[in-house]
């Protein structure tokens, strides 16, 4: 997991981004898939950051990344257990549950921006995850 600072080049709200790595980065910013919170532009590039340089040591920086670590591995496992996956049926299955076609559950799967526009603009409230829901088994 790698944690950059981004910046919105519209509106110059900085934020962070939680990613795989940086192929996962650069392949999510080509996509547009990292839109900014405060304007939901997709104009988005890496802010300065400071390297991740540690001590060889169990110093607390390095307890606590594993601890956030340790974190989004046990949300995930609970989202995976107690969720319904739908995959890219996402927008679809969150639509009809808002308007009561099927019954109330939790969901999660994939969203463009664009489809997570859609969502918000009908009041069907969508959060992204800090690690990728693209199911291999």
């Amino acid at each position: 997991m790698i944690v950059f600072n981004l910046i919105c080049s519209d509106c110059t709200f900085s934020f962070e981004g939680w990613f795989e790595n940086t192929k996962d980065y650069n392949k999510q910013i080509k996509k547009n898939l990292v839109c900014c919170p405060s304007c939901n532009s997709v104009s988005i590039k890496k802010g300065l950051m400071a390297p991740n340089v540690t001590k060889k040591s169990n110093s607390k920086i390095s307890k606590k990344n594993k601890s956030v670590a340790s974190n989004i591995k046990k949300l995930k496992k609970i989202i995976e257990k107690e969720f319904d996956y739908v995959g890219d049926k996402f927008t679809e299955e969150a639509k009809r549950i808002k308007y009561g076609e099927v019954k109330d559950r939790a969901i999660y799967g994939e969203a463009s921006i664009e489809q997570t526009k859609e969502l918000i603009e009908e009041d069907i409230d969508v959060l992204p995850l800090p690690f990728s829901t693209k199911k291999t088994n």
